[in-house]
C-alpha cells in the first residue's frame, strides 16, 4: 500500500479535528499532527469510543476493533496514520 496522499491525509486530519471538537466540547487550541490526544487535548476512554464513533461515520469506515492499539491514539499523526491505513487511503 502507498503512503495517503497530501489530501487524504489533511481530509482525516480535518475529521479528527471535528471529532475532537463535539467529543471535547471545548474550543481546541490548533491542532497539529504532534498534537497528544490524551495528554495536551484530555482524551479519555470514553471520549475515545465517541470520537471513533463520528469518525466511522464521517469517512464512512468500520474499525477493527481488535486492531486498536494505546499507540494509535498518542497523537493527532499516530491516530491519522491508523486511519488512512485502516481506509486503504493512497496516493
Amino acid at each position: 500500500m502507498t503512503a495517503p496522499t497530501t489530501t487524504d491525509r489533511a481530509r482525516i486530519v480535518s475529521e479528527i479535528s471535528a471529532a475532537l471538537h463535539d467529543v471535547l466540547d471545548y474550543d481546541l487550541p490548533e491542532l497539529t499532527e504532534d498534537s497528544r490526544l490524551f495528554d495536551e487535548l484530555g482524551l479519555d476512554s470514553t471520549g475515545v469510543f465517541e470520537m471513533l464513533m463520528r469518525l466511522e461515520e464521517s469517512l464512512d469506515i468500520e474499525f477493527d476493533t481488535d486492531s486498536l492499539e494505546m499507540a494509535h491514539f498518542a497523537s493527532v499523526g499516530s491516530l491519522t496514520d491508523f486511519i488512512a491505513a485502516e481506509t486503504g487511503a493512497r496516493g
